[in-house]
């Protein structure tokens, strides 16, 4: 799909949204309240629920208006969810989280088109038809976690009396699990999924739990989205003050001046007589007429919704993204420091400390492996055998004396550019591990204690430079390729002059008998200048001689720039890259300019749908 495609926009947005939410975040840094209002969870919520569903075809046409009953433990959403229907069918008792997964009561004429035609909504619920979903006990919702399920509860069905109409045909009706519990929490995931997806809100209350936190945390929440809202004070007794008060709560906490609708209590002996009875009182009227004039404004009170859900989802889109925007600037900050790091603690050093001090030998070798072209031959060869034979006798000594005395099969200190190159590695480690670690200190994002912590780990370390000694051997093999080729390129320039080509033989003769001494002296030769340097001498002052100092000083620079270079690209793709990626981060700041991008478009897409002709 291309990146204009509004449904794969929005798909995209829930997974970042997502990703957000894994970090554990429920709301916006800055919020003072005792119950945060879990922000992303209800952007997600407004996207899978209403956003994406809006945006198929004939969304307005095929989907009800949804009425979601929310409240707290015993405020009486069912006894209000049985006066609207009409009879006694939802579940009523006065246990604690008796509702404890949504129920949607919708006629007979809806039938589920607006449920099974959408396949955001609801992802992952168990689904029952004309049923309740089983409850779970707190033992197995703390042992197992919340189960998500739903009832579809077809009220036309049921065997309970009709005392009243169904207060609406095209209206599908939510009884929400409650929210005011510790308890409650494993499930209030479910709440707003409701909210998500509602046209109209109606909170009960009762004089106990009108100023309860998450009542009003959500109230706030459902007001901001653009959801019309209505409180009903259930259970009240006839206290002017205290409807005042209530009244004064709803409109300053939801900043909305919904109405304020009260439910006397009526008894009865059963459930069935109580509805009947209470259906015959004034207030049970107003109610039913109130939210039947809601429901009446149909696809004008979707619209509204619709665009109080993109305006929600604006104002929190930053917000929203604050975790990941945070997580990507320190992942940028790490790379950055390891950057940095291997640039002074790596490589500095092995300019300094090799490429340009007395123990680099790639352009000696080169010379060397001039010589080996140059070799006379019969002569040159026998030289050359010569000199290996004489180091054999050293060789059996040394080795002979390390049995004797116990010692480690070898005391070489190995090229002097891997010994450069191990050492700058290790200080490296050691400067990121407290680069990290002094993060930590001053407090910043969690994974900067993941990231000290895999530094200090010794097998790290091991690994770091079990991979760095296979990634040298591969590099060395392909560099002793290129210093050959540059003795090859040496060759032809010298075989221009074939006088001269002639006399170096000679000189080589010399040289190849050279190094039978310092063979002797050395049991087996270095490359480096401090050793190998006295053996190439005299082909070195034979090519200044000849006018050839420039285009040696030109070879060997380049030499030592290809080196770095290739050395460069060890440390960078081998040793940087898989350290940076000890930061793990959910996006990258590409992801964050993208999910701006997707929001643009479900944003106009969205208006679109919103707009236009009530009719």
């Amino acid at each position: 799909m291309s990146g204009n495609d509004p449904i794969a926009a929005c798909d995209r947005l829930v997974r970042i949204f997502e990703r957000a939410q894994s970090l554990g975040i429920k709301s916006p840094a800055g919020s003072d309240d005792t119950i945060q209002a879990p922000i992303v969870p209800l952007t997600i919520a407004l996207l899978k629920m209403k956003v994406r569903p809006a945006l198929t075809s004939r969304w307005l046409e095929s989907d009800p208006v949804h009425v979601v009953l929310v409240g707290g433990t015993n405020t009486g959403k069912s006894t209000l969810l049985n006066l609207l229907l009409g009879r006694d069918v939802a579940g009523m008792g006065v246990q604690a989280r008796f509702s404890q997964h949504p129920e949607a009561y919708r006629p007979s004429v809806l039938g589920d088109e607006w449920l099974d035609g959408y396949e955001s909504r609801f992802r992952g619920y168990r689904r029952y038809r004309n049923e309740h979903p089983p409850r779970q006990s707190d033992e197995e919702l703390r042992g197992q976690g919340y189960i998500p399920a739903l009832a579809v509860i077809d009220p036309q069905k049921s065997t309970s009396p009709e005392w009243a109409p169904l207060l609406s045909q095209t209206a599908v009706v939510w009884d929400a699990p409650d929210y005011s519990t510790e308890v409650a929490e494993s499930y209030l995931s479910t709440v707003i999924d409701l909210i998500g997806l509602a046209d109209l809100v109606v909170m009960t209350v009762t004089d106990e739990s009108y100023a309860d936190n998450r009542g009003n945390a959500i109230l706030r929440m459902v007001s901001e989205a653009g959801v019309s809202v209505v409180v009903a004070a259930n259970k009240v007794p006839e206290n002017p003050s205290l409807i005042k008060d209530i009244t004064r709560t709803i409109e300053t906490v939801g900043q909305t001046r919904a109405p304020l609708l009260q439910l006397r209590e009526v008894r009865g002996a059963s459930p069935s007589d109580r509805l009947l009875r209470l259906l015959g009182t004034s207030q049970a009227a107003t109610i039913r007429d109130t939210i039947g004039s809601e429901l009446a404004r149909g696809r004008q009170l979707k619209r509204c919704a619709l665009r109080g859900s993109i305006q929600f989802i604006g104002r929190h889109f930053e917000g929203v993204l604050q975790p990941l925007v945070q997580e990507a600037d320190a992942a940028t900050e790490w790379s950055q420091v390891v950057d940095r790091v291997a640039r002074e603690r790596i490589l500095e050093p092995y300019q300094r400390d090799y490429l340009e001090g007395i123990h680099y030998g790639e352009f000696n070798r080169t010379l060397v492996h001039l010589v080996e072209l140059l070799r006379v031959p019969v002569v040159g060869p026998v030289v050359e055998t010569a000199g290996q034979v004489v180091r054999v006798p050293f060789r059996l000594a040394r080795q002979g004396i390390r049995k004797l005395l116990k010692l480690p099969a070898s005391d070489s200190p190995g090229v002097p550019e891997e010994v450069v190159l191990r050492t700058a590695i290790g200080s490296c480690l050691l400067a990121l591990a407290s680069e990290a670690q002094a993060r930590v200190s001053q407090g910043g994002h969690a994974s900067w204690r993941l990231v000290a912590e895999k530094l200090s780990d010794p097998a790290t370390n091991k690994r770091v430079f079990d991979q760095f000694e296979r990634d040298f051997a591969a590099y060395r093999e392909g560099f002793d390729i290129e210093v050959r080729r540059r003795a090859e390129s040496l060759y032809k320039k010298l075989k221009e002059e074939p006088a001269r080509l002639n006399a170096l033989r000679g000189a080589n003769l010399l040289a190849g008998t050279a190094s039978v001494a310092v063979a002797i002296k050395t049991a087996g030769i270095s490359w480096s200048d401090a050793v190998i340097g006295p053996v190439v001498a005299g082909i070195w002052h034979n090519l200044l001689e000849w006018g050839l100092g420039r285009y040696l000083e030109t070879l060997r620079a380049d030499l030592v720039t290809d080196q770095f270079q290739a050395v460069a690209s060890l440390v960078v793709d081998r040793l940087a890259e898989p350290l940076k990626k000890f930061f793990d981060v959910a996006v990258s700041p590409g992801d964050l300019e993208a999910a701006l991008a997707d929001f643009a478009v479900v944003k106009n897409e969205a208006i679109r749908v919103a707009g236009g002709s009530d009719a």
